[in-house]
């Protein structure tokens, strides 16, 4: 007898974190659908065939040039890995954002938008869904395209290290890409618009990414000694730098942070313009902003680090001056909030505890969400200061100059903090007055470009030599515009003159001041708005009170019979009687046919017939009396009894003793007279009139 076979070992299941192990449990269905929508078109495929035998076409010639002419083998491999790569971004940058920005308004065109708003999914899963999958379709493609590079080892001089390099930078620009045609779709209606768009937008800010890239090369060249050119080159110097600092801060994770954050904004973007008005839209973008404003601190104070010490004290100053376009920005986000909360969110604010509810003096709001926008400047403007400085302190500890380089760099964040506070203030209070997030941000822009202009045009106009000393004495026009703290900044810290600092008094007084009185405008608008709000809700809610309590509820007329009925059961007493099987049973019978005796009985009643309509000029149809008039309710009343009682005459009929008397019987005159008839054991039989 032979023994039984040994049980199969059980296969250990891979233990997953819980968030991911959610994602393979229940997959994005956004994503499942369009990936498998668009996988099976032909349009996809042909789209995949045509655009790599394109670059393969431009490779082969370019390459094919390239080896004909004087070139040694290995400049002609990396010439055609540049054109490669700088083919693959160009068909990238004109046709993933394109294709994305088609994403939600083909669903609008198509009517199926509001079927998917109905599914109850979130707005963030639908946002998602839409991006991976438009980048898992662009990332087949330049994988579709990578046997072609394979030329470029035919000619030598390039490595696997820089075609997988290669292939990250394709995909790190892939994000933005596909993220902006979403944000854009999200916002408008009309498909075309939304490409037009789109491209407009990426387009050329890709041609100066590149461009600036390409100078970037070129720095590289000196500084570390690279030989490749062209937009490229940094994969050759993370091939052979990775492991220093400097390449890998510049070149592997600050790119990579720029990117994660721009992906992050669009999204956010994407996500509110999804989302139904009567909820939360500026919390991801607080979040957002909050990270921003962090990472930029950090930049700078690693950047900074990685400068030459002899040059840290000039570079501390410039990076402090660059912060101010994206501080600017910080200040646009926010000025497209409404004076009020959702009703929702304050809804949902009630029942939350003590330090939740904290979080309202920033959340949705004009008020609030100004205070956080303030916040965020004044925190980035002085931290940006403070990392530059204290990266200066820690590389050289030693200097004489940091008294200098101080005064410029504080100079440069105060005024960059004063002016972002006064942009953030009118801005918002502009929102409130207007009514548009669009109209607000131009105004603003306007204001502050004239505010640049005009100091500078009044004193040409005033004296046209007034200009030629403006480091040492500029005119008082020009002492009030909003870049004079650059201008006084990178004057001090090259003169060193920290006495000149007194000078920012002027501009932070001036700017300090109107960003004050716009802020006090903003609350005391947003408190006006909130109390009548308040007191047009009041209003309503009483009105509606009032409405159902004046208004009368139909309660039918008892009939004699159960009225009777009621009587007889009122003056019996209960008895709890236990019943057999048969009582059971007789009782069930008796009341079938009792309720069998009042179905017939209903049956063989017919309705009296409608009198005769009286003379026009005597009988008059009238609307139905308001119940909230007592006096015009009880005139009508009079006036149905009369009326009533006019037809009883001309029928013969007399009255009944139980027509209705009140305003909440039926508007028919026949009715609840033909039912007491018909109920009624006194009431003579009806005859035709």
């Amino acid at each position: 007898m032979t023994a039984p076979a040994a049980p199969l070992p059980r296969k250990r299941k891979l233990k997953l974190p819980p968030r991911i192990q959610r994602w393979v449990d229940d997959p994005n269905p956004i994503l499942v659908k369009e990936l498998r929508s668009i996988l099976r078109t032909t349009l996809f495929i042909r789209f995949l065939y045509l655009s790599t035998g394109l670059v393969g076409l431009i490779v082969i010639a370019f390459g094919g040039g390239m080896a004909a002419g004087s070139f040694t083998p290995a400049q002609a491999g990396e010439f055609v890995f540049q054109t490669f790569f700088t083919t693959a971004l160009a068909i990238i940058c004109l046709v993933a954002p394109a294709y994305a920005a088609t994403s939600l308004t083909g669903e609008r065109e198509t009517g199926t938008y509001e079927s998917l708003i109905l599914t109850g999914m979130d707005p963030a899963r639908i946002v998602w869904g839409k991006f991976l999958a438009s980048y898992c379709v662009f990332s087949l493609v330049i994988v579709a395209f990578s046997p072609i590079v394979g030329l470029a080892f035919l000619f030598g001089g390039i490595s696997p290290w820089h075609v997988l390099l290669g292939f990250y930078g394709l995909l790190l620009v892939l994000g933005p890409a596909v993220a902006l045609g979403v944000a854009i779709s999200a916002r408008l209606r009309s498909t075309r618009v939304s490409i037009l768009l789109s491209l407009v937008i990426f387009v050329p800010s890709s041609l100066i990414a590149t461009t600036m890239l390409t100078v970037f090369g070129e720095l590289s060249e000196r500084e570390w000694g690279t030989t490749m050119d062209g937009p490229f080159w940094f994969t050759e110097a993370l091939a052979s730098r990775f492991l220093e600092l400097d390449t890998f801060l510049l070149l592997g994770v600050l790119p990579l942070y720029l990117a994660g954050m721009t992906v992050w904004l669009f999204l956010a973007s994407a996500i509110a313009g999804v989302r139904p008005a009567a909820e939360d839209r500026s919390t991801p973008f607080k979040w957002w902003t909050v990270s921003a404003v962090l990472g930029l601190i950090i930049t700078v104070f690693g950047v900074t680090m990685l400068v030459d010490t002899h040059n840290m004290g000039e570079a501390g100053v410039v990076f402090a001056g660059l912060s101010s376009m994206p501080i600017l920005f910080f200040t646009l986000i926010f000025m497209n909030e409404p004076p009020l909360p959702p009703r929702l969110v304050e809804l949902r604010r009630a029942g939350q505890g003590r330090a939740r509810r904290l979080f309202g003096v920033f959340g949705p709001g004009a008020a609030p969400t100004t205070r956080f926008a303030a916040g965020s400047v004044l925190v980035a403007s002085l931290g940006v200061a403070f990392a530059a400085a204290a990266a200066r302190y820690w590389m050289d500890p030693g200097s004489t100059t940091h008294a200098r380089y101080d005064a410029g760099i504080v100079c440069i964040g105060a005024g960059n903090a004063v002016v972002a506070l006064f942009l953030v203030t009118f801005g918002g209070y502009l929102r409130v007055v207007l009514r548009s997030g669009v109209a607000s941000r131009i105004l603003s822009l306007a204001t502050l470009l004239a505010m640049v202009v005009l100091p500078l045009l009044i004193s040409v106009i005033l004296d046209p030599d007034s200009l030629g000393d403006l480091d040492d004495n500029p005119p008082f026009m020009v002492r009030l515009s909003p870049i004079m703290h650059l201008i006084l900044g990178v004057e001090i810290a090259s003169d060193g003159s920290a006495r000149r600092l007194l000078e920012m008094a002027i501009p932070v007084v001036v700017y300090g001041g109107l960003a004050m009185l716009f802020w006090g405008l903003l609350e005391a608008r947003v408190r006006r708005i909130r109390a009548l709000v308040d007191m047009q809700r009041a209003d309503r809610e009483a009105r509606a009170e009032a409405a159902a309590a004046s208004r009368p509820s139909f309660v039918p007329p008892p009939s004699e019979d159960a009225g009777d009925a009621d009587q007889g059961a009122a003056t019996e007493e209960p008895a709890v009687v236990s019943e057999s099987p048969a009582d059971a049973e007789t009782t069930v019978a008796g009341t079938v046919a009792d309720t069998a005796g009042d179905i017939d009985a209903l049956a063989r009643s017919k309705p009296e017939p409608e009198p005769e309509a009286a003379e026009p000029d005597t009988v008059e149809r009238r609307a139905e009396p308001d119940a909230s008039d007592s006096d015009a309710a009880e005139s009508d009343a009079e006036s149905d009894t009369d009326l009533v009682a006019d037809l009883d005459a001309q029928s013969g009929a007399p009255e009944s003793d139980n027509a209705p008397e009140s305003d909440n019987a039926p508007e028919s005159d026949n009715a609840a007279e033909s039912d007491n008839a018909a109920e009624s054991d006194d009431a003579p039989e009806s005859t035709d009139p």
